[in-house]
């Protein structure tokens, strides 16, 4: 589940390349605001009023984990404050924005599992300066400046590594790629907790590499979306401008399975990666970014 260090839109002759038309599905026909397909979604653990490990389940239950969780229940993610410093191509400054925002992500998404009456703990950070070795194996991983390791909720980022493979964006200038980067891995964090990312996995273990990538796509584009949720949760105090916004859509064009070289076909087109980061932003709304429900035309 690590984000692939795709390419962007090339220019030519030194004439900017406008960002593509982003078409995401909408309203996506979820149905009411609360479910998918008009099934209503309970809330865990509505009756006795305590919390419940959305990661607890029954072979039985990973289609309900999927198409109808708790989660999806919890609402619109309105305006979260949020202050970091701003990071450089230093090591100790991109660790520190790292930290800050990690911060805030934490206290976003652990309302949205208090709304839904869901256990939640925060992630593990590893943000690191030097190759290393964790449970999901060695890092820096082949092609991932991030990834998410479900085995101890770990998230990993290099500190100068996700800088090169974001295009060598100036940190100081443009903070936005990193924002994204970091909400899409805490976006698989989330997935895990709300048992969304065992139930995928537990679905497509033992079939075809084409039935593992194709869930792997709607788990991708997923945390697509709710990173989109995040980042316009913190637009303001995190100056994310709508020229910033345009210019990380155009660069996760660049980052889809039919624009990036790496012949995969496991995490989305261009349209669909750019297209599900901006339906995150332009709902703000988490049962907009039920990816499980959709076709698989949405999804590809």
């Amino acid at each position: 589940m690590a984000t692939g260090g795709g390419r962007s839109t090339p220019s030519s002759g030194g004439t900017e390349v406008a960002p593509p038309e982003v078409r995401p599905p909408s309203p996506l026909k979820l149905g009411d605001e609360n479910g998918a397909g008009g099934t209503a979604i309970t809330l865990a653990s509505a009756q006795s009023g305590t919390s419940f490990d959305l990661r607890n389940m029954r072979r039985t239950d990973t289609t309900a984990r999927l198409k109808r969780n708790p989660l999806y229940g919890a609402g619109v993610m309105g305006s979260v404050a949020c202050r970091a410093p701003r990071p450089s191509t230093q090591p100790a400054a991109m660790y520190s924005y790292l930290n800050a925002v990690t911060g805030c992500l934490d206290r976003a998404w652990a309302g949205k599992f208090a709304q839904a009456r869901a256990t939640f703990l925060a992630p593990r950070r590893v943000y690191w300066n030097r190759p290393g070795r964790g449970p999901c194996g060695t890092y820096p991983s082949s092609g991932a400046a991030a990834y998410y390791c479900p085995s101890n909720r770990g998230m990993y980022i290099g500190l100068t590594h996700v800088i090169r493979q974001s295009g060598d964006v100036d940190p100081a200038e443009n903070h936005v790629p990193y924002l994204a980067v970091l909400a899409h891995e805490y976006g698989h964090h989330v997935q895990s907790m709300a048992g969304i990312g065992g139930a995928w996995w537990w679905e497509v273990a033992n079939r075809s590499k084409s039935a593992q990538d194709a869930h792997s796509r709607r788990a991708e584009l997923q945390a697509q979306c709710l990173s989109g949720i995040f980042v316009r949760a913190v637009r303001t105090p995190l100056a994310v401008t709508a020229d910033r916004w345009q210019s990380l859509l155009r660069t996760d064009y660049g980052r889809g399975d039919d624009q990036n070289g790496l012949g995969k076909r496991d995490h989305g087109n261009g349209d669909h990666y750019a297209g599900w980061l901006n339906q995150g932003w332009k709902y703000s709304r988490l049962a907009y970014c039920n990816t499980w429900s959709v076709p698989s035309s949405y999804v590809s």
